[in-house]
């Protein structure tokens, strides 16, 4: 086995550092107003998670539903065989997402910035 040298220390602190200011520099920009995009047969529905409501969206297996409820958003019933998305459980942080795969239905969880209210993407893109 190798001996480790001096600069292989100093590489290993260094990379250690450079993915600790990576993971405060996103959790920092993932403050915000938080929207739920819905994805479902080509379309793309966004809503906010502050406000309770129940989607529904039409895959080719059938209907899916999807629940905001108390700041969190999950996927309450759906037609497909197995329902495995059913136990996917509940999201409500930026970058947490959801999917019903036979039913082709994508939801995730966005922060949207003040500062960038006006863009089509979101800080969590960076």
């Amino acid at each position: 086995m190798h001996k480790l040298r001096p600069a292989d220390y100093i590489i290993i602190l260094f990379s250690v550092f450079i993915v600790f200011l990576s993971f405060l520099f996103s959790v920092q920009h993932n403050k915000g107003e938080l929207s739920a995009v819905i994805e479902a047969s080509g379309k793309k529905y966004i809503y906010p998670v502050s406000e309770n409501n129940i989607i529904t969206v039409t895959g080719p297996v059938g209907k899916t539903v999807i629940s905001i409820k108390e700041n969190q958003v999950y996927i309450s019933d759906s037609d497909c065989r197995d329902k495995i998305c059913l136990s996917m459980g509940k999201i409500s942080k930026p970058g947490q997402w959801a999917a019903c795969l036979p039913n082709r239905v994508f939801v995730k969880i966005i922060a949207k910035s003040p500062e960038n209210s006006g863009n089509n993407v979101d800080d969590g893109t960076f």
